[in-house]
Formats: C-alpha cells, structure tokens, sequence
C-alpha cells in the first residue's frame, strides 16, 4: 500500500499561505530561510515559559505543543507538493474545507483557549 495523505480539497502553496497566518499576527514575512526546526527550537523552552507568564496562557508543556521534526518534514520539501482528490470526489466525498479559513479558525481557537498568545 502507498502513501495515503488527507487534504483539505483545495490548492494552496506554503508561500502564499504564510503572509496570511503572519497577518492574523500583525507580523511581517520574511524572505524564505532555510533552517532546521527541530535545531533552532530545541532549547525555547524557557521563552515558552516566560510567554505563558508575559500572556496569561493556560499551562501546557513545551513538549506538548509541538513536533519540530514532523514540521521539519512538511516543511522541508524543496518542491511544490500538489494533491489530487478527485479520486476522494469520485467516491462521493464532495466537500471541501477552504484552507486558509482553517488555519485562521485554527489560530482563533488556540488564541481563544490561552494556548497562544493573541494577536498584537
């Protein structure tokens, strides 16, 4: 059996969704640096601490918010990544979910719980 991915049904492109997640910050993007995650983040825990205290966010493990490596690996690919559905389609699945607006509910959500700082 292959590789099965999940997508939302629409076509969008890392570089053209991160100015709109850096928006919803009131952040600006920068030019594309490449870097591991996994490595830049490895010792941020206790910036993660000071953030809780400094916003008032609810109580969760530097551990627990992330995965640097699997983000490594989404965001590592040197090539545009496109997934089909129209196979899903065929079978009767018909819906889709735009993805920005999911990023943004998202975002919302965690900014909602205190799991994140809100927007600026």
């Amino acid at each position: 059996m292959g590789l099965i991915i999940i997508t939302n049904g629409d076509l969008f492109r890392w570089s053209e969704m991160w100015p709109k997640i850096a928006a919803h910050f009131d952040l600006q993007v920068t030019p594309e640096l490449p870097m591991s995650l996994a490595t830049i983040m490895a010792d941020k825990e206790p910036l993660w601490k000071e953030m809780i205290a400094a916003h008032a966010l609810s109580e969760h493990s530097y551990q627990s918010m992330s995965s640097w490596e699997f983000a490594d690996a989404v965001f590592s690919w040197n090539y545009d990544f496109f997934a089909d559905g129209s196979k899903a389609r065929r079978f009767g699945f018909h819906e889709h979910i735009d993805t920005e607006k999911m990023f943004t509910d998202a975002i919302t959500d965690l900014q909602v719980r205190k799991i994140i700082p809100s927007s600026k």
